[in-house]
């Protein structure tokens, strides 16, 4: 909503996934409320990979343009490695078609709405049947474990629910390598936001796997997860968000960190992150 035709002045920048969507329950719109004044890049053009946006928004000028104190990244767990060792240096953003696209997009919302024939009809019954006998069906993106305590979320269930994707990236998430490879790139590209006056807060979301990894009833069948073990425990040119170190010690304290029916975290999870973001920009 803004241009690029003068320069604008801001207290944050935040860009990311998914996680840092979500609408009015965003937890840019938390921070927004706070007083703190808030550019968002938006998921149609952060892409992918939104660390590797930040780095050519930087490379092309966009920072003369935009002035904000800090820049908050954030990237879900499973993808943090993956997007931060394959980052390119050198890539540039053309200001002008980013201007143009911002000025042709149009945002749509989602149709949620279940026809009843559809596929939908045969796999539901399908994949609850299924789960009588295995945390995750054949059509299902969704595991179902059970869990050691009752108090994780509202309505107290005895089940964990969580995407596939936690698990199968886990190879990529445990390369202790990888993770510290990630460390001196984002690092680096501190580094270039630090000569432009800016700096930087990096904000990286635990998977839901992980994360209620300690509460999971039997972990005979799962890899243990590692990440947060390594990247927490490492030396960092940047300003870092221990999201999972807050979030594991506010566990005993709040219900509803996660949702307990989605892979996000809830408004709940959201208002923590705020409060620590505003901490750090403080300190």
């Amino acid at each position: 909503e803004i241009g690029l035709s003068s320069k604008e002045k801001f207290d944050v920048m935040t860009i990311g996934d998914s996680f840092s969507e979500q609408g009015k329950l965003g937890w840019k719109n938390y921070l927004a409320a706070t007083g703190t004044s808030v550019l968002h890049v938006d998921r149609f053009i952060s892409g992918s990979n939104p660390i590797q946006t930040l780095v050519s928004l930087v490379n092309s000028g966009f920072f003369d343009h935009i002035k904000p104190e800090f820049v908050v990244v954030q990237s879900i767990e499973r993808d943090f490695n993956t997007r931060a060792t394959s980052l390119d240096f050198a890539a540039k953003m053309d200001l002008n078609a980013l201007t143009e696209k911002i000025e042709k997009h149009k945002s749509s919302s989602p149709n949620y709405d279940l026809q009843f024939f559809s596929d939908a009809t045969l796999k539901m019954p399908l994949n609850n049947f299924q789960f009588s006998y295995t945390d995750k069906p054949i059509f299902s993106n969704t595991h179902q474990v059970k869990t050691t305590r009752r108090d994780l979320f509202s309505n107290s269930p005895d089940q964990l629910l969580f995407y596939k994707h936690d698990l199968q990236k886990m190879g990529a998430k445990n390369d202790s390598l990888k993770t510290l490879s990630s460390i001196d790139a984002i690092g680096q590209l501190s580094e270039m936001l630090a000569q432009l006056d800016v700096e930087l807060i990096v904000l990286v979301s635990p998977d839901k796997f992980d994360l209620y990894y300690p509460f999971v009833a039997d972990q005979s069948k799962f890899e243990t997860p590692t990440f947060f073990a390594t990247y927490e425990g490492a030396d960092k040119a940047y300003v870092n968000v221990d999201t999972y170190r807050i979030f594991s010690e506010k566990m005993g304290e709040q219900k509803d960190i996660y949702y307990y029916d989605d892979t996000h975290w809830s408004p709940v999870g959201g208002k923590i992150v705020v409060n620590e973001v505003l901490r750090l920009m403080n300190q």
